[in-house]
């Protein structure tokens, strides 16, 4: 396998929207409803009615702009499975671009929220050494129709992957290949103690 780039399916976009809507309403409401209360106790009627109208176009400010940037974001999310690393990429005003290499990867996970099975999707999540102990992926593929098939292709790369370096390699090049992966796991430490020191 050389490679193989994915795309999340159309319907990614679609379960962002709604998502999206479902927030934006609940945020409305409750804060219409936050704005009628102080605004009747403010001014009577006319001053809960000014507060209602008040709350839903605040919130109308942050909720048009999110469904509008939707579109483009789908766009720029493209997924590719190498022989050695997983590749994401996304962002619309802010691009990156993440490299997962295997010999990082210590786990592969797959989930469907309520969204995502109503829209028939899935996210496959690739775990490191480096995020361990964290309850988030290091990478996620997200919108995947077939998740649990694209699941299976990188399993298949990894175990291909590790297949291919242990009986071969030299043991000048496991200690590369370890003290490789000891520095990645030292700049995560020192990564995770500039945060809390940060958050002191």
């Amino acid at each position: 396998m050389n490679q193989i780039s994915l795309q999340p399916n159309i319907r990614y976009m679609y379960k962002l929207i709604v998502g999206t809507l479902i927030l934006g309403v609940l945020v409305i409401v409750f804060s219409g409803w936050l704005g009628f209360v102080i605004g009747r106790e403010e001014a009577g009627v006319s001053g809960s009615s000014r507060g209602l109208l008040i709350g839903s176009l605040v919130n109308l400010t942050w909720l048009l702009p999110m469904l509008a940037i939707i579109p483009a974001y789908y766009r720029s999310l493209k997924y590719e499975i190498r022989r050695d690393e997983v590749i994401v990429k996304a962002g619309v005003i802010t691009k990156s671009v993440k490299h997962v290499p295997f010999r990082t990867v210590t786990n592969l996970k797959t989930k469907q929220d309520p969204l995502d099975r109503l829209f028939g999707l899935g996210t496959l999540n690739v775990q490191t050494a480096g995020m361990s102990g964290q309850s988030g992926a290091e990478e996620s593929l997200v919108g995947l129709p077939i998740f649990e098939d694209v699941y299976d292709q990188v399993a298949g790369a990894l175990r291909r992957f590790r297949g291919s370096i242990a009986p071969t390699q030299t043991e000048e090049e496991f200690e590369r290949d370890e003290r490789e992966v000891l520095v990645a796991i030292l700049s995560e430490l020192r990564a995770i103690r500039d945060v809390i020191e940060n958050t002191d």
